[in-house]
């Protein structure tokens, strides 16, 4: 799903509710990792609000473009 060495923008298709907090549908984040629990896949999302939580890949929209943000120039 990711794309190695880019940051990935996201957007939520519905709301979600952890219990790290609620994100509504629409609020985009930043893709940070995958991984695979207990048979589960897991994206690591660092929402523009300001959580970060795992989600379901079937939870999010991926955007097209990579984020430059964070990204140093030297």
């Amino acid at each position: 799903m990711l794309q190695h060495g880019e940051r990935q923008r996201c957007q939520a298709k519905h709301n979600i509710r952890a219990h790290q907090g609620f994100i509504s549908a629409d609020t985009r984040g930043t893709i940070e990792g995958e991984i695979d629990n207990l048979g589960r896949h897991l994206i690591a999302v660092r929402w523009d609000t300001g959580l970060q939580m795992y989600v379901f890949p079937d939870e999010i929209e991926i955007e097209d473009q990579p984020d430059d943000r964070g990204q140093r120039s030297f």
